[in-house]
């Protein structure tokens, strides 16, 4: 037989290492908690990064697009700023609406335009309600042919205007 001091000796061993087998585990799993939270930290850092290496050509592209345009670009630019024709009437309004309302030695047997509730319907037309007083007569300057100007009247809604441009 085994002498009694190395099977006491076999015997401390193993419940010594059954003893600490939870603790070595329980540190195994800290450690992949660990190292899990640092690979997530690691990965958003490396996503930051990549958004932030984005950011920089989309502003010098769209600074660029802005400051350099070519000449297809810059064209359709001017027919967007020039080419709308309800802006151009809209400006035209304010402007007559501007010299109207200063009108100090203006044309006094004119309504003033102020006198006016000037509207665009949805239909992309000139309303003109007058607020006080008389309708007013509608003077549109330039050159125009009867073929060009259609008149029509809806006794129950009002008169209808329609002048067509001389190409």
């Amino acid at each position: 037989m085994l002498d009694e001091q190395i099977v006491t000796a076999v015997a401390t061993g193993n419940l010594k290492a059954i003893a600490e087998q939870p603790a070595l585990l329980s540190n195994l799993a800290y450690s992949n908690v660990v190292s899990t939270n640092n690979l997530g930290r690691q990965n958003a850092v490396a996503n930051q990064q990549a958004g932030n290496e984005i950011t920089l050509p989309l502003v010098a592209k769209a600074v660029s697009t802005v400051s350099d345009p070519g000449p297809l670009a810059a064209r359709s630019a001017v027919d967007v700023l020039t080419n709308n024709e309800l802006a151009d009437s809209i400006a035209d309004l304010k402007s007559v609406i501007e010299a109207f309302a200063k009108g100090e030695g203006g044309h006094r047997h004119h309504h003033r335009l102020r006198d006016l509730e000037l509207t665009i319907d949805e239909n992309g037309r000139l309303v003109i309600v007058v607020l006080r007083g008389e309708l007013p007569e509608i003077f549109v300057p330039g050159s125009f042919t009867r073929e060009s100007v259609d008149v029509r009247v809806d006794t129950s809604r009002g008169a209808y205007i329609r002048i067509r441009k001389a190409r």
